[in-house]
């Protein structure tokens, strides 16, 4: 049975209402874009979650629960800053990481670039990462700009020719990895820090349930349904009141 506090959030989550994606047409702004459908995935997350807890799906639903948390976590990073430079800066460093991320997993594909289908999809990330990966460079030890270091690291990623562990080995070493636990204790902030830690020790849990899996403490115990879920309902409720408070302005179609 759940507790009287569970069964209010539970509401709480039962009830949102996201606001209406709009038809996007090409025309809109980058931020708008991924904006827009950060907050879609995390509405769906959200309903995800209900069902799965309603069919005491619980381990799934705790995986949802820490999807949608990430995810939230990434759209107050970039939304939540004062001026319209600052969140453009964040958009920048977020979709930066995440197109070098991308480049990351296709270069691991295979050794060199001989199939067309690898080569276009490491192309079309490269499109992306190259006006902007110069804002998550790493500072070297040279007297250039970092728009100057990334113009030269980006003439030896660029070519077709050449090895892919060596093109790996460049944005490794050079550029600042993607960093979820980074968003995570940001978006704590967003409440002033009234979550108690619990955003970063859920979202610790998650990736423990998600990479360790059943060999994980407490997959399969009774603890499961009583504590951990209950946990993960309490911040799911969390998350719709700071889109109810802090959400979307809706864009007209």
């Amino acid at each position: 049975m759940w507790e009287m506090k569970t069964l209010k959030d539970l509401v709480i989550i039962k009830a949102f209402v996201p606001e209406k994606i709009p038809n996007f047409i090409g025309t809109e702004s980058m931020f708008d874009f991924v904006v827009w459908n950060l907050y879609d995935r995390i509405a769906n997350g959200l309903k995800s979650f209900d069902l799965l807890c309603d069919n005491r799906r619980f381990y799934d639903a705790f995986l949802v629960a820490g999807n949608v948390l990430e995810t939230c976590a990434v759209l107050s990073y970039i939304k939540d800053k004062q001026t319209e430079k600052e969140r453009l800066k964040n958009l920048n460093k977020y979709l930066a990481r995440s197109s070098a991320g991308q480049m990351v997993k296709i270069l691991s594909w295979d050794d060199d670039f001989h199939k067309d289908s690898a080569w276009n999809a490491y192309v079309a990330e490269l499109k992306i990462f190259a006006p902007i990966g110069d804002c998550i460079i790493k500072k070297l030890k040279n007297d250039k700009t970092d728009k100057e270091n990334h113009q030269e690291i980006l003439e030896k990623l660029k070519y077709r020719d050449g090895s892919n562990a060596d093109k790996k080995s460049l944005i490794y070493s050079n550029y600042v990895r993607p960093d979820p636990q980074g968003y995570v204790r940001v978006f704590s902030k967003t409440f002033d820090g009234l979550d108690n830690g619990n955003f970063e020790h859920m979202y610790d849990k998650y990736c423990d349930f998600k990479h360790v899996n059943m060999m994980s403490y407490g997959v399969t115990s009774e603890t499961m349904e009583e504590d951990v879920v209950d946990w993960a309902i309490e911040i799911m409720a969390a998350v719709v009141l700071y889109l109810q408070r802090y959400g979307i302005e809706p864009i007209d179609d």
